[in-house]
């Protein structure tokens, strides 16, 4: 996790009405279609502008950014370890970490606003639901998690992907009949130690649906009529 602090808080100093005792922490995560998220860094975005993260500091947030584990990561044996609920546990562990140490850190760890977008927006919307559940507290022990709260002030996500079932009927409904496709296909580059967009390979690649794909895709186009009636 990548901690950011406002420099004027280094100096008794503040940002608006924001100070070291209470500036929200802004807490970005990284992960998208549900891989590996690395911890995320201040600087500039795509489009050349200060990213969220700087943004976010500018105006007197502190800022954490955690990575987490992510469907593709192996270990040195072939065996996933990053399938869920690896990257949710990682992320509620980070926050433990920040109430853990919020009286000896800059920032107020009652004010966490979670940020992610797609599947990164997902993981920021569970962690909003799902603060305090006993249902991770196995995955968290054996992580090594501090034995402290993770629920968070509040939730920032874009376009979160929360309910996979409905969106692939919706899908259909809108493109069923179209059994041409071209899509992107996202490899990590086997000798990259890190994962990050230097380290993943695009490729475009171009099919049409086999009879299987187009029979389920007629069942799913059906669906979705019933779902809003």
């Amino acid at each position: 996790m990548n901690i950011y602090i406002p420099e004027e808080y280094f100096k008794n100093s503040s940002i608006g009405n924001y100070n070291s005792t209470n500036a929200p922490i802004f807490f970005p995560n990284t992960v998208g279609g549900y891989m590996p998220g690395k911890a995320d860094t201040v600087g500039l975005g795509r489009d050349g502008k200060a990213n969220s993260l700087s943004y976010a500091l500018s105006k007197g947030y502190v800022v954490a950014a955690p990575g987490a584990r992510g469907r593709t990561l192996k270990d040195k044996n072939g065996n996933y370890t990053g399938k869920a609920p690896a990257a949710i546990v990682d992320l509620k562990a980070a926050v433990k970490y920040l109430y853990f140490n919020d009286e000896i850190m800059p920032g107020d760890a009652n004010k966490i606003i979670s940020n992610g977008t797609s599947a990164g927006g997902a993981l920021s919307a569970l962690l909003g639901a799902t603060g305090n559940s006993e249902d991770y507290l196995p995955y968290l022990t054996e992580l090594g998690a501090a034995d402290t709260r993770d629920d968070i002030f509040a939730v920032s996500t874009y376009c979160p992907i929360t309910n996979l079932e409905n969106a692939d009927s919706a899908y259909e409904w809108m493109y069923n009949g179209v059994n041409s496709y071209t899509r992107m296909e996202i490899t990590r580059n086997t000798s990259s130690q890190e994962y990050n967009d230097r380290s993943l390979t695009h490729s475009t690649v171009q099919g049409t649906l086999t009879e299987d794909e187009i029979r389920i895709s007629n069942r799913l186009e059906k669906y979705v009529p019933f779902l809003f009636k």
